[in-house]
């Protein structure tokens, strides 16, 4: 195949990278920076053109006549809009793991949402920066959906530097300096650090477990910088807008614009669709 690949910015990889920023994603950079190299490769031996700093648009994909457009634009940040927001400095955790001069002097550092993204660059802040870190998660599970080994990690070492999880807690609100929390204390709130107890899948009702009351607080938590780990939504705006100008006899969707995920199911769609052109 003749293949052209468009690149906004200024490398390949999406949020690969800002993934692969903490030190214990080593293995991960390790991935990043084969596939890199791959790309690189084919485009030297001609194989492949690419075109860093190129936001395609739909005028352009139709006048190249491509046979096949395969969109993969990622996702776009979910951004709260709360009162008080123009009161306290946020940043995506995306962001701020690719430009950690973000950081600046914050000392205390709030992280909303408690997913994997939440919970690495809790991590990150607190052992890479020495800050003092509190990650926020609406769930009553830190990092559900998680690979059991890796969340055990994760929050085992969390716990060890004092960097306090609060599940079943939401976030209503900013003021100088400060967040405004409203968490749920009742008895049956699962123990954010109990990582030996398996979570099981939602289809699966466990009769003994603790039922969550509704004994809801109102806290604030101290915060110089608040760090938005909330996802995206897929950003498949281009794809429908193709679709409907008819820009190609084949318009694919792919990756974190058809449905975010991970690392490994993106591989595998990829090489399966690849397979399919």
């Amino acid at each position: 195949h003749d293949v052209t690949v468009y690149e906004k910015s200024d490398r390949v990889g999406g949020r690969v990278i800002a993934g692969s920023i903490p030190k214990i994603k080593y293995e991960l950079d390790n991935y990043r920076a084969y596939l890199e190299r791959q790309l690189f490769e084919a485009v030297d031996n001609g194989q492949v053109k690419l075109n860093l700093n190129t936001e395609a648009d739909l005028n352009m994909l139709k006048e190249q006549a491509y046979d096949s457009i395969v969109l993969a634009a990622g996702t776009v940040n979910s951004t709260p809009k709360l009162p008080g927001s123009d009161k306290i400095r946020t940043v995506q955790a995306t962001d701020l793991l690719n430009d950690p001069s973000l950081i600046g002097d914050a000392a205390n550092i709030v992280v909303v949402g408690g997913g994997v993204v939440g919970c690495e660059t809790a991590y990150w802040l607190k052992y890479e920066h020495d800050r003092d870190v509190k990650v926020v998660e609406m769930l009553p599970y830190i990092m559900k959906g998680v690979c059991t080994a890796n969340r055990g990690h994760l929050i085992y070492y969390l716990r060890k530097e004092g960097v306090e999880l609060l599940n079943c807690s939401r976030v209503t609100g900013f003021d100088t300096g400060l967040v405004k929390i409203n968490r749920n204390v009742s008895k049956g709130v699962p123990d954010p650090y109990n990582t030996w107890q398996p979570i099981l899948p939602e289809n699966i009702e466990n009769p003994l477990a603790p039922k969550i009351g509704d004994d809801n607080v109102d806290e604030t938590l101290a915060a110089d910088l608040v760090v938005l780990a909330l996802g995206g939504k897929p950003d498949s705006a281009m794809f429908f807008e193709a679709q409907k100008e008819r820009a190609a006899s084949e318009i694919f969707n792919i990756g974190d614009s058809f449905d975010a995920g991970k690392v490994l199911e993106a591989t595998r769609a990829a090489q399966a669709l690849a397979y399919s052109i």
